[in-house]
């Protein structure tokens, strides 16, 4: 297999809303997105799934020498190397994501909002760090500060989003990610929301983070003209479609904690079309 249909493979059984998204880009940019996601893929996987913290430190390894040009011979490395090789990037937030897998691993606790927002640039804002050679090259190459937060401001939206997205999950795996200063100053009882309960206090809290995901998606939305013109496009749509998450929940009244929210194929149809209209009237697509 193809070191590129290896990655697209990865990213199409596991992520319906980053493949249709990202997909739209021109090969170039849509293989290295393709190989950054199969990398994060394989990072997550190795906690989620594995729990395994062996493969966390083999990727640690694999990455930096992928980096120096001792690249190993894996279609994921290989493919990984053809994309710093076209868009030069910093190893940085391959291994700020790995060494966010490894406090998943050692259970380190989440106790302010501030270990919170840790947690949440290590898993998604540092993703956001990776995609940016290929998604705004040329604003990168001027090193764009602005641009950066932007990138890890949407990683974190979309992290947040995960996180309330998969609650039944993670308690039944005993993992709660919501910082316990939030959850005393919102009084909600851990395990009474462990039997499937949602209480009054506990649609508080989540109210309370859709908030501060939707302020995040907005300073993506605003700085749009950072990223190429003909990036533009895929990464609102992923943008747009993740965010759908969260009206999902809300539209759920946050009743249902046993339900895996989603945007179905006929929603994302219809956001697609308005998503073009959007971009068109602000002069940001064709």
């Amino acid at each position: 297999m193809d070191k590129y249909e290896y990655c697209q493979e990865i990213i199409e059984q596991s992520s319906a809303t980053f493949y249709k998204a990202f997909g739209m880009l021109e090969e170039k940019r849509r293989n290295a997105v393709f190989s950054i996601y199969a990398f994060c893929r394989k990072a997550d996987d190795a906690i989620d799934v594995h729990n395994d913290i062996k493969i966390v430190e083999d990727l640690e390894d694999k990455i930096q020498k992928t980096f120096d040009g001792d690249v190993p011979d894996e279609p994921l490395f290989q493919a990984l190397y053809e994309t710093i090789m076209r868009f030069p990037s910093d190893v940085r937030p391959y291994l700020d994501l790995l060494n966010g897998m490894k406090d998943d691993y050692n259970d380190k606790p989440i106790k302010t909002e501030k270990d919170f927002d840790e947690y949440c640039y290590k898993a998604a804002g540092s993703v956001g760090l990776m995609l940016l050679p290929v998604l705004a090259s040329e604003s990168y190459k001027k090193n764009s500060k602005k641009l950066k937060e932007v990138a890890i401001e949407l990683g974190k939206a979309m992290q947040i989003t995960n996180i309330l997205r998969d609650v039944r999950d993670d308690l039944q795996d005993r993992r709660v990610y919501f910082p316990d200063e939030i959850i005393e100053q919102f009084q909600v009882n851990i395990k009474t929301l462990r039997t499937g309960t949602v209480t009054p206090e506990y649609k508080s809290l989540v109210e309370n983070y859709i908030d501060i995901a939707k302020e995040k998606y907005n300073v993506f939305y605003d700085n749009l003209k950072l990223f190429d013109k003909d990036a533009i496009l895929p990464t609102y749509t992923a943008a747009r479609f993740y965010e759908g998450i969260l009206d999902e929940i809300r539209k759920d009244g946050y009743t249902n904690i046993t339900k895996r929210h989603y945007v179905g194929k006929l929603r994302k149809y219809f956001m697609l079309k308005k998503i073009r209209r959007e971009l068109k009237k602000r002069g940001l697509s064709k």
